[in-house]
């Protein structure tokens, strides 16, 4: 299983990681990268985290569901959670038999 996204998509992601939680302040640290605890960013709260979850569905076609919410505690996790529920789909499409 590939648990990676492509350099733009991983751009994509740590866009709206600072856009949702709202990190253009001073205390946000410069550089997002895949080991960043995004719970302990500046300002993190659990609606902050749903309203990103939601945008990471939006933005990348996924439904990662309210399970997700536990299972984060890096931007990694956000990044492997994108990359199953994609999985899940084109096995879904595939047992179907349709074509991913």
């Amino acid at each position: 299983m590939n648990t990676h996204l492509a350099p733009q998509e991983r751009d994509q992601l740590y866009s709206l990681i600072r856009e949702k939680l709202d990190l253009s302040g001073a205390e946000c640290p410069e550089e997002i990268k895949n080991t960043t605890m995004v719970r302990e960013l500046p300002g993190v709260d659990s609606m902050k985290l749903f309203r990103l979850l939601g945008a990471v569905e939006l933005g990348f076609q996924v439904n990662l569901g309210f399970e997700a919410i536990p299972q984060v505690q890096t931007v990694q996790d956000i990044e492997r959670l994108i990359c199953e529920s994609r999985e899940q789909h084109a096995a879904r499409i595939l047992s179907a038999g349709g074509r991913p």
